[in-house]
C-alpha cells in the first residue's frame, strides 16, 4: 500500500472537516494551476490523483480541463460523491489507472497536488512511472511535496477524531531524479511557501 493505513483512516474519519480547512486556494497552487492548463493548451482529460474535497478539480474544470477525480480515501470519494461528482476510489500504486470513460486512451496529465507527501518514500518511484505509462507522449505532471528531509508523523484532531499522518519529505535533487527515473522530464521546479515555513517542492514536468 503507497499510503500509511493510519493516514487514510484519519480521512476517512474527517473528510468533511479537512475539506472545509483545505477549501481555501493557497496562492501557489492558483499558479501552478495557471501554468498547467497553459501547458495543457486549454483543453484535455487529466487524472486527478488524492482529490480530497474537490478544490483543485473544480479550479481545472472552469479552465476547461476534464478531471477524473480519484482518492486513495473513501471518505473523500463518498463526499465528492454526496457534492454531485464522480469520484473513484483508487490507490495508485496498485490500482488499473485506464480511464473508465476512456478505455485504451492515455489521460493528457496528471494532477497530484500535495498528497504523495504520503507516498512511502520507497513507493514514490513506482507511482510515478506507473502515472507516466498512463499519460500521452508530451502528457503534463503537476507533483508537489513538502520540501525536507526525512519522514514525519503529524498527530492531532480531537479526542473524536483523532487524526495521524505519516508522510515523506523531499529534496529537489532527489525529486528530479525520481521523475527522470519514472520517465518525466522535467520543465520547471519551484520553491513554494503554504503556511509560514511551510516550504513546497512543485514540479511541472513532461511524459518524455
Amino acid at each position: 500500500m503507497s499510503t500509511d493505513r493510519d493516514t487514510v483512516r484519519s480521512y476517512d474519519a474527517d473528510a468533511a472537516q479537512y475539506a472545509a480547512e483545505a477549501a481555501a486556494m493557497p496562492q501557489w497552487v492558483a499558479a501552478e494551476i495557471d501554468a498547467f492548463v497553459a501547458e495543457l493548451g486549454g483543453s484535455g482529460r487529466v487524472l486527478e490523483i488524492g482529490s480530497g474535497g474537490g478544490r483543485d478539480a473544480v479550479a481545472l474544470e472552469k479552465r476547461g480541463i476534464s478531471v477524473r477525480r480519484t482518492d486513495v480515501a473513501q471518505g473523500f470519494v463518498e463526499l465528492l460523491r454526496k457534492s454531485g461528482f464522480d469520484a473513484d476510489l483508487l490507490d495508485p500504486l496498485t490500482d488499473d489507472l485506464t480511464d473508465p470513460h476512456r478505455p485504451g486512451m492515455p489521460y493528457d496529465g496528471i494532477w497530484a497536488c500535495a498528497c504523495m507527501i504520503h507516498v512511502a518514500r520507497e513507493d514514490f518511484g513506482t507511482v510515478l512511472g506507473r502515472l507516466a505509462e498512463a499519460t500521452r507522449t508530451g502528457g503534463r505532471l503537476h507533483v508537489s511535496v513538502r520540501d525536507g528531509d526525512g519522514e514525519d508523523v503529524s498527530i492531532g484532531g480531537s479526542a473524536a477524531t483523532p487524526r495521524r499522518y505519516v508522510e515523506t519529505y523531499w529534496r529537489e535533487a532527489a525529486l528530479r531524479s525520481e521523475l527522470t527515473d519514472a520517465g518525466w522530464t522535467v520543465s520547471e521546479m519551484r520553491r513554494c511557501m503554504g503556511r509560514p515555513d511551510d516550504w513546497w517542492l512543485s514540479a511541472r514536468a513532461s511524459r518524455a
